[in-house]
């Protein structure tokens, strides 16, 4: 009788193969997870922004007065005021990698992506107490990978919509 010889195991050739193919699905893993966060703080700063500005809004026809959503683009942040300049609550910050970005609609003075129909140019959109609003956009981009987000306000309503591009 001829004793046989055991064939449990891999190669190394079988084992370079599928630590290959493995390193390749937790590639492809990382960047669409990468991608997906990159989406979503985008997305998320553009609602929180439209819900600050419903918030203000709120608040200017329940207390019959002007409130406006103040935008300070070089550090990110924004938040109310009443009239006499009071912030109403705390300020907010946009996420990472997401700014205030030039729409590039060659207007003098709208290079920080607070674009306002009114004069001056004070880097606030104001709310009244009829529930009307200041005109204007607000421009956001992600740093990381180039997408737009634009939230706009109608002056005769105050209705603000939010467009998942530069609109």
């Amino acid at each position: 009788m001829i004793p046989r010889k055991s064939t449990s195991g891999f190669t190394l050739i079988e084992l370079i193969v599928v630590l290959g193919v493995v390193s390749v699905v937790v590639f492809l893993g990382i960047l669409s997870v990468g991608s997906f966060l990159s989406r979503s703080r985008l997305k998320n700063s553009a609602e929180d922004i439209a819900s600050t500005l419903r918030w203000a809004r709120r608040l200017s026809i329940t207390k019959r007065r002007e409130y406006r959503v103040v935008f300070d683009p070089a550090r990110r942040k924004y938040w109310i005021e009443d009239e006499e300049k009071m912030v109403i609550e705390g300020k907010h910050s946009l996420l990472e990698n997401v700014a205030f970005a030039d729409p590039d609609l060659w207007k003098r003075e709208e290079e920080d992506g607070i674009v306002e129909f009114d004069d001056p140019d004070d880097d606030s959109l104001s709310f009244y107490p009829q529930g009307t609003a200041e005109t204007g956009s607000i421009y956001l981009k992600n740093n990381g990978s180039g997408r737009w987000y634009t939230i706009t306000i109608s002056s005769t309503t105050g209705y603000i919509r939010v467009y998942p591009k530069k609109h």
